[in-house]
């Protein structure tokens, strides 16, 4: 490992009571870093991370906050001060137990269901989460109607620019010829929240206070060797509807298969409403988060913004044509989900 590196590991450690033997670098992403250590008492993970101060005492007193209430996610280690963090040169580390497992698969389904079975026990573990600062890193349910017309306004702009241009590319042939049906799609989903039990249920949460992970995928899951689920990355932790995390997922696994699945979609909602139940007018807050075309939005802001500078315009276009796949096979199976809602209600009760 760069000797500079492991000066500074060197120096982070002496803060805690443990005896560094081994540091394996495993990533290094700038303000991002992430090493394993052993220790005489055994392995940890030591995380650099591009946070405030105020910030990485949100997440720390979050995490065990959740763990107090159940949650399976590694402890944050104290220092030898009882800090759940150090300062090593202008720079934040936060210092974890390692937990060792497999990522769940979404293509086996007591594993998927697993996922939804925690995610519910997460959005339920988080209620009435305070902060010690008094501030929260965000409070992202506040945005949902101002981001929804703001990418909306986005794809329109394109649409114009795209149209007018005389040197159409491949890709921008592909947006000009489904923009319109996504527009729509927007649309819809903006009334849809409009008309809701959303603001209701905004204010409710500012209330209560509820997280969101916004990244509760495979990636950031392990089944530990105890057959727990193990959830990681507590970084963008939010006060948000539990609707956000839900859409994500949902999002997520329908991308990988053929079409949006209805069955699919039911059983995953029946293993979250059997340990978090939604009502009926907070799941067309879900339709109305699900119906926008968030996937589309996505891959055309990537390819129009110049976010994925190393793809190859092949890769944009093959990227574009799968969320277009799953963005085109959604709506009926949202309408169809939506009648059979009972079906997924009354297996919470």
């Amino acid at each position: 490992m760069d000797t500079t590196f492991a000066e500074v590991v060197k120096k982070v450690i002496a803060h805690y009571p443990l005896e560094a033997t081994k540091i394996y670098l495993l990533s290094y992403k700038g303000k991002k870093a992430v090493w394993s250590i052993h220790t005489n008492i055994g392995e940890v993970i030591l995380k650099k991370v591009p946070f405030t101060e105020q910030h990485i005492l949100f997440m720390v007193h979050a995490i065990d906050y959740l763990r107090a209430n159940g949650i399976h996610t590694p402890a944050v280690i104290k220092t030898h001060t009882g800090v759940g963090y150090t300062e090593q040169d202008g720079e934040y580390f936060v210092l974890f137990e390692a937990v060792h497992g497999q990522s769940p698969d979404y293509d086996h389904e007591d594993e998927l269901l697993q996922i939804l079975s925690g995610l519910a026990s997460f959005h339920r573990a988080s209620r009435g989460i305070e902060s010690p600062t008094g501030t929260f890193p965000s409070f992202l349910q506040a945005e949902w109607k101002v981001d929804f017309q703001r990418r909306y306004e986005r794809l329109l702009a394109w649409k114009e620019q795209r149209s007018q241009a005389s040197d159409k590319s491949e890709y921008d042939q592909l947006f000009l010829l489904h923009v319109d049906s996504q527009l729509e799609q927007c649309q819809l989903a903006i009334t849809m929240l409009h008309q809701s039990c959303f603001d209701q249920w905004v204010e409710a949460t500012m209330a209560v206070k509820t997280l969101c992970h916004q990244d509760y995928a495979a990636g950031n899951l392990a089944i530990g060797n105890d057959g727990h689920l193990y959830v990681y990355d507590m970084d963008s932790l939010t006060v948000d509807l539990p609707v956000r995390d839900i859409r994500k997922i949902l999002n997520k696994v329908m991308k990988q298969r053929p079409e949006w699945n209805l069955q699919v979609m039911k059983q995953m909602m029946k293993a979250y409403q059997a340990v978090n139940p939604l009502t009926k007018e907070q799941y067309l807050v879900l339709a109305a988060d699900i119906q926008f075309p968030h996937l589309f939005y996505g891959q055309i802001s990537k390819y129009y913004e110049k976010r994925e500078a190393k793809w190859t315009t092949e890769k944009h276009i093959t990227r574009l044509q799968e969320m277009l796949t799953t963005e085109l096979s959604k709506p009926p199976v949202i309408k169809s989900f939506l009648a059979q809602l009972d079906e997924v209600i009354d297996h919470g009760s």
